[in-house]
């Protein structure tokens, strides 16, 4: 798998400022081998190999990092399995992320490959985004979304955790129309899955005043 995930890494759609160290690799070797774990015991993924799991989810995950910088403080609300979240931190060792997720188990999952991959300055918040206290509110550069509904509730949703200036960075299908929102829409990039798939990914950001 070492190769698969270096070909990966080096894949030129993702565009990685750097070339991917030996820690990256491992790091990204022992999630994939962690992910395979426990879709033994919960459905974490609906795909079991994990090549599949790394063309098709960390491929996606890392087409974020062109959205964020490796100081960011992120929040990956839904995040599930750890997508876009846990690629995006190895990637960016240094980034603050919160990780949400409503579900025990899979927030038990996220626990463990925290530990298990020594990622500091990440958590994982067992909730509903929606549930989260007051004292996250305006906390962050970045919310970051994945698998999601659409583009209206995520903006609605993301908005309140954002720092002036900050960013809600989401995957919009070719077909789903752009709605009105108090966020101002940076940025939407071309980018298209392991497999050609194609659609964007939208930058909002607040306003810094």
């Amino acid at each position: 798998m070492q190769g698969t995930i270096l070909h990966i890494l080096q894949d030129p759609r993702l565009a990685l400022d750097n070339e991917p160290s030996g820690l990256v690799e491992s790091r990204i070797q022992l999630f994939l081998d962690l992910l395979v774990k426990w879709n033994d015991k919960i459905n974490l993924t609906a795909e079991k190999d994990p090549e599949d799991i790394l063309k098709r989810h960390v491929f996606d995950s890392l087409q974020y990092c062109r959205a964020l910088k490796p100081d960011f403080r992120v929040m990956d609300i839904g995040s599930g399995a750890g997508f876009p979240g846990i690629p995006l931190k190895i990637i960016f060792p240094e980034m603050p992320l919160v990780l949400v997720e409503s579900q025990r188990k899979r927030c038990s999952f996220l626990e463990t490959a925290i530990r298990g991959l020594e990622l500091d300055r990440a958590e994982v918040i067992n909730a509903r985004a929606e549930d989260l206290p007051a004292q996250q509110e305006g906390q962050f550069d970045a919310v970051i979304f994945r698998a999601v509904s659409g583009v209206e509730p995520c903006l609605t949703l993301g908005e309140r955790f954002l720092a002036p200036g900050g960013r809600v960075v989401l995957k919009k299908p070719p077909d789903e129309t752009l709605p009105e929102s108090t966020l101002s829409l940076q940025e939407e990039i071309p980018i298209t899955s392991f497999h050609g798939l194609v659609s964007s990914l939208l930058i909002y950001e607040k306003c810094s005043t």
